[in-house]
Parts: C-alpha cells; sequence; structure tokens
C-alpha cells in the first residue's frame, strides 16, 4: 500500500503564500478557468497535468487547486510523490471566493492542447474489453462502489511505482468517475514510452458508462 501525504492550506494560509509571490496552478478545465480564478494563476488542465507536469517548478513551494479541491489533491499527491514542495487549496476556489479573497472574473480565452493519446465513448470502450488491459484510477473506496467489468485498481497517486504493472503488448483502456483522472494516466504513460495508439481514455468515465447501461462490477 502507498501513502501518500498531501499538505492541505486553508484560504487564509493560502493567501499568505500568494502574498510572497508563490505560484498558483489551476487543474480546473479550459471553460471554468474563463469564468473564473485567483488572480495570476497559470492553467494547467487535470486532463493535461502529465504532459505539462514539467511546466510547475521544482526547486520553489507552488499551490494547486480546482472548484472543491478534489481534482487538485489527486495532481498534488502526485506531484508530491514525484519530489515536488506542493500544497492543496483545501475547499478549492469556491472557499477561495467565500473568504472574501480576490478572484479575476474577466473574460479569457483559452484552448487545450491535442492529446497524445484517443477518448474513447461508452460503447467504443465496451468493443474494446476483449482485448484490453482496464485501470481504473480512483481511490480504492471508488473503485469497490462499481468499475467497468475486468478493471485493475490502480489510483492515480500510485501509478508511476506500478507501471511495471502495465502491459506494453496490449491496449490500456483507462478510467475514473468522469474521465479528467484517467486522461491525467493517460498522458502519463505517454511520457513514460508507452504507444499513444494504444492508450485510451474513456471519455465521462464511469459515469458516462452506466449512462449508457453497460454492465458495472462490485
Amino acid at each position: 500500500m502507498y501513502e501518500t501525504q498531501v499538505q492541505e492550506l486553508s484560504p487564509e494560509e493560502a493567501k499568505r503564500l500568494y502574498d510572497q509571490g508563490v505560484p498558483f496552478f489551476d487543474v480546473r478545465e479550459v471553460e471554468e478557468y474563463a469564468q473564473a480564478r485567483i488572480p495570476g494563476a497559470r492553467l494547467l488542465p487535470l486532463s493535461e497535468f502529465m504532459a505539462r507536469y514539467g511546466e510547475i517548478p521544482k526547486d520553489q513551494p507552488v499551490v494547486l487547486y480546482c472548484r472543491t479541491g478534489n481534482r487538485s489533491w489527486q495532481a498534488a499527491a502526485w506531484l508530491s510523490a514525484q519530489g515536488y514542495q506542493v500544497y492543496n487549496l483545501e475547499g478549492g476556489i469556491v472557499r477561495w471566493y467565500r473568504a472574501g479573497l480576490p478572484v479575476d472574473t474577466t473574460p479569457v480565452e483559452m484552448g487545450y492542447a491535442t492529446t497524445p493519446y484517443k477518448e474513447v465513448g461508452p460503447h467504443e470502450a465496451a468493443g474494446l474489453l476483449e482485448e484490453a488491459w482496464v485501470v481504473d484510477v480512483r481511490e480504492a473506496w471508488e473503485y469497490q462502489g462499481g468499475h467497468i467489468p475486468k478493471a485493475v485498481n490502480i489510483p492515480l497517486s500510485e501509478l508511476p511505482q506500478r507501471l511495471q504493472e502495465l502491459p506494453k503488448d496490449r491496449p490500456i483502456l483507462l478510467v475514473c468517475n468522469s474521465g479528467n483522472r484517467s486522461g491525467v494516466a493517460a498522458d502519463f504513460l505517454v511520457k513514460q514510452g508507452f504507444d499513444g495508439e494504444k492508450i485510451y481514455n474513456l471519455e465521462g468515465g464511469t459515469y458516462a458508462w452506466a449512462a449508457a447501461g453497460l454492465p458495472v462490477e462490485r
């Protein structure tokens, strides 16, 4: 079992670091960032995180945030395991805003980078099950609540230490609740030398899978 410690900050604690010039990274998606963000925060969508985490400085502390703190916790856990000095904004931008701290609502236009892996919908993913190795990157308690048949549970924060468990000669289908964490995992695998033509991310995750009426194991 791998234990990853993530240092959580209250909005007030985070604001002290913000005032000292510590970099803030927003791991929400483009559409969310475009509507409102912490002033000066850089956008690094969770769906592109593994391809772009090199943009985060390793020689100084950084603060990650998302809407409520859940997605940024995942990213912070991964960075922490790689030796980064990283903090997670507890409660995300929602709690920051409720604490009366500044939010920039100036409209901005942003775009996504192209992904080096393949995105598939539920029915296309179902067609891959016979051949593909299915990896569910959610936490164990989420996986136990219901998962795609044949899926192996490797939480995102454990993936770097468990790469040897994954085959390089078969397609790999990555799954989470909504497709964000699994997109991070897909990026990471390609970066580690896995063939992007064989790496698939389930768009919409297990939510889309169940909504399509496909079987779920518990």
